[in-house]
């Protein structure tokens, strides 16, 4: 039942949201000590970064429409059981392949999860939606920068296996937990099919194009900020400083930044966050001490806890009824496409022309989205798809 803009199980779901961050993210502090120990080229970095990225983009467009067919919490569970197997599998592996194998399951359990769980979230109530989207994308992000965090702290005094094995504890403890909840079930649509035709709709296209634009340096990040940082001397435990610096922000100020979109406007509000964030990300190519780019994930972290809920909620506004985790699938897929495609192209850039090139580049790229989300959100929506 709904209380307010609360529900059954509202804090289960944000626990549990939580879990599958810290499973998914754990690796991103790990991948230079992994590069060490196996042997593979800067190449296999973006292998490993990549292949979450593009599992979860074919697993959020195939199953995500399945939240609106009533099996939202069924998703949900079964994402948690795929972070608990491939963190297992993490821990396990001791080749590029097996590690490109499992980094691909425990990207398939953030598919599964996290659509049904924003549909769940906007099905709460029809009041404040960018506001408890924010919620749950900063418990989302405090797991994701927590996982690193595990990682560097567990490392050096008990080796690789053991963050994920934690991390996949934290997995398991968010299915037991949320298991046996009651959860809200978002409006079952008539569509049996994927979500492509919402991209009819300006508003979603918008929504869409928005959260590529925030989401664009996360390949970028994700591949190569461990091996940037390590190459500038600086330790494991800074690098995992270096995520948390980004992700306290994050969490402490989305739900702020939600309650602004739904006072300003989404577009207006996610636009803005766009021109912040463009230009912060060229500026890490030009940081030669590792110290900075803490900083610098701080400030952007500030930045995209306004973003991140704000693109969400202009994709929920576009979105017919019964077609929500549809539809937030489909923006999760574009951040997921550009996520593979430059997670898989991050390794080599960065080690064929350096950071001072390849930044700017994942600046840029923020900006050009930007600009066509804001283009397409100007656009009068057509006849509304049922």
């Amino acid at each position: 039942m709904v209380t307010g803009t609360r529900a059954t199980g509202w804090y289960p779901l944000l626990l549990a949201t939580a879990s599958i961050g810290i499973a998914n993210s754990v690796v991103f502090t790990l991948l230079s000590d992994l590069q060490d120990e196996y042997g593979f080229s800067d190449a296999g970095l973006g292998l490993i970064a990549g292949s979450g990225f593009l599992v979860g983009l074919i697993g959020q467009l195939l199953l995500a429409p399945f939240a609106d067919r009533g099996h939202s919490k069924l998703l949900l569970l079964a994402g948690l059981g795929m972070a608990v197997v491939g963190s297992v599998m993490f821990a396990l592996s001791s080749t590029l392949i097996m590690l490109v194998v499992s980094r691909a399951v425990v990207g398939f359990s953030n598919s599964l999860f996290l659509p049904a769980s924003r549909a769940i979230t906007i099905s709460i109530s029809d009041d404040d939606v960018a506001k408890r989207l924010g919620t749950i994308s900063g418990v989302e992000l405090a797991g994701f920068v927590t996982g690193p965090v595990i990682g560097g702290l567990l490392v050096d005094p008990f080796g690789l296996k053991v963050p994920f094995l934690v991390t996949g504890a934290f997995a398991l403890v968010g299915l037991l937990m949320l298991a046996p909840r009651e959860l809200p079930e978002p409006p079952v649509g008539e569509h049996h099919q994927m979500a492509f035709d919402l991209l009819r709709i300006p508003r979603v296209r918008s929504g869409v194009l928005l959260s590529i634009a925030l989401f664009m340096p996360v390949g970028f990040y994700d591949a190569t900020l461990d091996r940037y940082l390590t190459d500038m001397g600086a330790s494991n435990q800074l690098i995992s400083i270096a995520f948390l610096a980004y992700g306290i922000p994050f969490a402490l100020l989305a739900t702020t930044g939600g309650r602004l979109a739904d006072r300003r406007g989404p577009l207006r509000v996610g636009f803005l966050a766009v021109l912040l964030v463009g230009p912060l990300t060229a500026a890490y190519g030009f940081i030669e001490v590792a110290i900075f780019v803490v900083v610098l994930s701080a400030v952007e972290g500030c930045i995209q806890a306004l973003g991140v809920p704000a693109a969400q909620a202009v994709v929920a506004e576009g979105a017919p009824r019964g077609r929500a985790a549809a539809a937030q699938g489909l923006a999760g897929s574009g951040n997921l496409l550009v996520g593979a495609a430059t997670g898989y192209l991050a390794g080599p850039m960065y080690q064929a022309l350096g950071a001072r090139w390849m930044f700017p580049v994942a600046g840029a790229g923020v900006v050009l989205f930007g600009v066509a989300a804001l283009a397409q959100g100007r656009r009068r929506t057509p006849t509304a798809i049922s």
